[in-house]
């Protein structure tokens, strides 16, 4: 596959840590072990839909764990539990009850969210983690989004129990030596070597905060050279005779982590080489799903559109020029007028014929992304009049072009607003990688 690379960037840890800041102590209390559930539930989620599942612990702080879209590979009872006290951890200062997420140890394929809103204003975000526990004195700090002054959002890569604390200069010392020789992961699970990964960052990050630059550099140094190692052996087993599956999703997430924080051209170039022969082995095909639902005022009366659909498509892997999008397809297309004289009708009905361009391409941080070149051309009619005296004439808006790119994994969407309109254009990519035969 041919591929783009803008060029060479070493991404500084305060760039990768931007979002990882988080609230304030509540509880400011020892751990206890116990662990009867104050409040559980369990629904039965889809790897097409995800779904949420909400709950509310005993010092009223809400609870959200969200599961996008294909993260599970199969139709999953899955329990979200908030316990009446807090496991025991590594922390002293613990500002939340632990959560538990059910089955234990699922993996999945792209990373779910747990969201906490604190009843309460959040005073103190910069000392501050959500935490995966994952033995009574190991804890790894998650990747988060501090959304406003009392919500904060965890990303995780697979189910167990979860906390929140505030943690000490010591205590961060402790844990992140333990962390750094705990350290055994199979080559095959990139979910726990993410969540790895992401947990010394955050160490780092804190080490950096208590003035101790010199043991942050080494154990950003000593994180660095296991990324090398991991990878490295990862790239020594010999590609399946059917790669275009987990096997291609793990080389695809290692690569982003040589090319976003490993200083080594031959194993960049090394992880590029392998990323390329595998993506020639695959055919892939996909379908982009178009969901439009968008009003417009004039005039006092309202137009509403609803233009929804899947274009089938391909990507060429094996014949010059490789990574080339093509396809095409219908769209439905319906609309309505409000705010006319009740005696009055206006309705739209037709169809967007659809071709796609583009290609497929890897950015400069070895990120796999789909380029879509989007063409729209719309036929259809329009049904007016009053007082049941009805005329329908020809509709041909004028054509469309769209240029978007879409992170190339199963399920993934992009969202946008409409200028001088209320409600967006949303995209949602569907991707089959198979072998070539």
């Amino acid at each position: 596959m041919k591929t783009k690379i803008l060029g060479r960037k070493i991404i500084t840890l305060f760039l990768l840590l931007a979002l990882l800041t988080i609230f304030s102590c509540k509880e400011n209390s020892n751990p206890v072990d116990d662990n009867t559930a104050f409040a559980s539930s369990t629904k039965s989620i889809t790897p097409q839909s995800g779904g949420t599942i909400e709950l509310v612990n005993k010092n009223g702080d809400q609870i959200k764990l969200t599961i996008p879209a294909y993260a599970l590979q199969d139709t999953t009872a899955i329990t979200l539990e908030v316990l009446n006290s807090v496991l025991t951890n590594p922390f002293s200062q613990n500002i939340l009850t632990t959560i538990r997420i059910l089955p234990d140890g699922l993996k999945l394929d792209s990373a779910a969210n747990i969201s906490v809103t604190f009843n309460s204003v959040i005073s103190d975000t910069t000392h501050s983690i959500l935490y995966y526990r994952k033995q009574n004195d190991i804890a790894y700090p998650l990747e988060t989004k501090w959304l406003n002054n009392n919500t904060v959002v965890g990303k995780i890569f697979h189910f167990s129990d979860y906390g929140g604390a505030q943690p000490t200069h010591d205590e961060i010392t402790s844990q992140s030596n333990k962390m750094n020789y705990d350290f055994n992961y199979d080559l095959w699970d990139w979910q726990g070597f993410s969540q790895y990964v992401l947990a010394m960052l955050k160490y780092i990050e804190f080490s950096q905060l208590y003035g101790d630059d010199e043991i942050a550099q080494n154990l950003m140094d000593q994180l660095e050279q296991k990324i090398i190692d991991q990878v490295n052996a990862f790239l020594d087993l010999p590609i399946p005779e059917e790669p275009c599956g987990y096997y291609l999703q793990t080389l695809l997430k290692y690569s982003e982590m040589v090319f976003m924080m490993v200083n080594n051209e031959q194993l960049e170039q090394r992880t590029q080489d392998r990323l390329n022969e595998t993506l020639n082995r695959c055919y892939i095909r996909g379908e982009l799903e178009f969901d439009f639902h968008y009003c417009v005022s004039a005039e006092g009366a309202e137009i509403c559109r609803d233009i929804t659909g899947f274009v089938p498509f391909t990507v060429n892997t094996t014949v010059e020029p490789h990574g080339q999008i093509s396809g095409s397809g219908n769209l439905d297309w319906a609309g309505t007028m409000t705010g006319i004289p009740s005696n009055c009708i206006y309705n739209e009905v037709g169809t967007v014929n659809v071709t796609l361009g583009g290609e497929m391409t890897i950015d400069e941080y070895g990120v796999l992304w789909m380029d879509f070149e989007i063409f729209e051309h719309a036929t259809g009619t329009v049904t007016v009049g009053c007082d049941g005296i009805n005329n329908t004439y020809p509709f041909n808006p004028p054509d469309v072009t769209h240029n978007i790119r879409i992170l190339a994994e199963e399920g993934a969407e992009l969202i946008m607003p409409i200028p001088g309109a209320t409600g967006h254009f949303k995209w949602i990519l569907h991707l089959t990688y198979l072998p070539c035969k």
